[in-house]
């Protein structure tokens, strides 16, 4: 007996080694982790159907992307991924999933549901650190604050990513080097101001139908009484100690800017003002971005397209995480001047015309308003293209750095707030009707 245990050892780490160690599941040698499209069960109509409570159970044993099938049940064929064509057009969901559709899900995507949401990792640890969103083969909008006092080459963006624990997906992500980042110049913490950046990458991604554009507002767009999304691995909420691995999705509705400036001004101070880059959205208890969604889209649908998403915020910072307090985003539309003249300058404007790569540059940048779609030339014009208005896209929590807190003549205010967010300080009355693309 003793002998046998010792050969069955070797034998187990042996198949370790050469990588095809059996994942056997549900404490049964007869069952197997299998990609969904690979199992009978479950599989019956088509794309595989699971309940999110097996998720919530441990899912078996297996990752979030395969089942525990019983190997009699396991198909010489898989169930192939649906091959609907990728649309070069902006704004798009997969609001059943890509490869499997999941019942019951609360507050978290579909595989691949939101496909301009990227990740923005640490390029030494590929640790996840905050999100960004796609609105160009080769430029990810973000928040300044998550990347201050970072290089680029201490950052990587993902695409295509779902679930930050496996990478078992049928569609896999991609990691890309950023070879500029631009943040605005007037960037403030102490306030939140134009809390914006561009990451430049070094090759433009291909399109799929997992790595997708979002859509960007026309100029001093409205989203009033709109119900918008929010995509983040941030935590769920702020006594958690770690971040999500599935990507969140959070709807919220946006909220006017009186209602918002009056509801903060409770936690902060009577003299806080809304500066005008910025805008608000949340304030349902429970449904919130939080730590970790730094830089992550608030996106709302187009009104001619319900189906279709725009980007209407940039997730900026707020107090605590699922209070009855709407939190604070970047407002896109107000920053879309600024997003034109830096794509301008800092584009390379070369595309390799491989597949779905479209060139890297200003003319994949798409603009929606007044009922019209807007590539971004290299002129002050327009090229109009069929098509509606644009959704918005996700947005998530916040995940500012250092510790600043609202001051009222010179004494913090003691609020809590989001570790490793900043919470903006008093600012002053300003005009605003002034410049703000300068």
């Amino acid at each position: 007996m003793v002998r046998l245990r010792g050969l069955l050892s070797i034998l187990g780490l042996l198949l370790a080694i050469n990588g095809v160690q059996a994942r056997f599941c549900g404490g049964s040698m007869d069952q197997k982790c299998v990609p969904r499209q690979s199992c009978r069960i479950g599989s019956e109509n088509g794309m595989p159907i699971i309940e999110y409570r097996h998720l919530q159970g441990g899912n078996f044993g297996c990752p979030t992307t395969e089942t525990c099938c019983p190997l009699t049940e396991m198909l010489g064929n898989s169930i192939p991924v649906s091959d609907d064509p990728v649309q070069l057009d902006c704004g798009h969901v997969n609001k059943e999933g890509l490869t499997f559709t999941i019942t019951g899900l609360e507050e978290l995507a579909q595989e691949a549901e939101m496909p301009w949401v990227v990740a923005l990792m640490d390029a030494t640890n590929l640790q996840y650190k905050a999100a960004g969103s796609l609105i160009a083969p080769d430029v990810v909008l973000t928040a300044s604050h998550v990347t201050e006092k970072l290089s680029e080459q201490q950052l990587l963006v993902r695409a295509g990513e779902w679930d930050l624990n496996t990478d078992t997906e049928q569609q896999k992500h991609v990691d890309v080097a950023i070879r500029k980042i631009v943040r605005h110049s007037k960037f403030d913490a102490d306030n939140g101001q134009y809390n914006v950046a561009l990451l430049f990458l070094e090759k433009p991604l291909q399109l799929t139908r997992h790595i997708n554009l979002i859509c960007l507002p026309s100029s001093n767009r409205n989203f009033i009484q709109s119900r918008c999304l929010v995509g983040g691995w941030g935590k769920k909420t702020i006594e958690d100690n770690s971040y999500m691995n599935i990507m969140k999705k959070i709807q919220m509705p946006v909220v006017d800017r009186l209602t918002c400036e009056k509801q903060l001004q409770v936690p902060y101070t009577k003299d806080f003002r809304l500066h005008h880059s910025l805008m608000c959205a949340g304030g349902e208890i429970g449904k919130d971005s939080c730590e970790g969604d730094g830089g992550a889209p608030l996106a709302c649908p187009l009104q001619s397209d319900p189906e279709r998403y725009e980007q209407a915020g940039i997730v900026n910072f707020g107090y605590g995480c699922g209070e009855p307090i709407p939190a604070v985003y970047t407002d896109v539309s107000k920053m879309n001047g600024w997003i034109r003249q830096q794509i301008q300058a800092n584009s390379l404007g070369r595309g390799n015309g491989n597949g779905n790569v479209r060139g890297a540059g200003v003319r994949n940048i798409r603009i929606m308003g007044d009922g019209q779609e807007a590539r971004v030339d290299n002129g002050p014009r327009y090229e109009h293209v069929p098509g509606g208005l644009g959704g918005s896209g996700g947005g998530g929590g916040t995940d500012a750095v250092g510790g600043i807190r609202f001051h009222q003549g010179g004494a913090p205010v003691n609020v809590p707030v989001r570790s490793n967010e900043y919470t903006p300080l008093q600012v002053e009355a300003e005009d605003i009707m002034k410049e703000e693309f300068q």
